[in-house]
């Protein structure tokens, strides 16, 4: 079997909660490749119609498809400093506590977004666009 290069998180950018997690995986060292693709997107819909709609999944360069808890492990394994942690995280009874954590926060994601104030990237455009783009001065020499 080849190693995992690279990982294709399927994200919802209208979820503050996805973009403020996608931020914070981004900002971290990794171990692979990492790429975040919109899954309410037409494109990826089509392109991975096998999967569940509404649901974090994560697809490797080598056709290994990972969903919900176990999607969330994988992007911590992807990181240098939380691999270790990602593994602690499949042991048996961990991974009965983070099926259930994940499962929790992802019902309540947009409520959870809202309360914590964490803007979505759909939000953060709304708000550019609103604002227009400032025109730049020339300088006379």
């Amino acid at each position: 079997m080849e190693p995992v290069r690279s990982l294709t998180v399927l994200y919802d950018p209208a979820c503050g909660l996805c973009a403020t997690a996608k931020a914070w995986i981004l900002g971290q060292p990794s171990l692979v490749g990492l790429e975040f693709v919109d899954a309410t997107s037409h494109a990826t819909r089509v392109k991975y119609q096998q999967l569940p709609p509404g649901e974090l999944a994560v697809i490797a360069d080598t056709g290994e498809v990972w969903l919900g808890n176990r999607a969330w492990i994988v992007c911590l394994w992807a990181l240098r400093d939380y691999r270790g942690l990602a593994f602690r995280l499949t042991t048996p009874g961990l991974l009965r506590l983070a099926r259930q954590a994940f499962s929790a926060v992802s019902r309540n994601r947009l409520a959870l977004s809202r309360l914590l104030e964490l803007p979505s990237e759909r939000d953060l455009e709304r708000s550019l666009m609103k604002e227009g783009v400032p025109q730049c001065q020339t300088s006379r020499t």
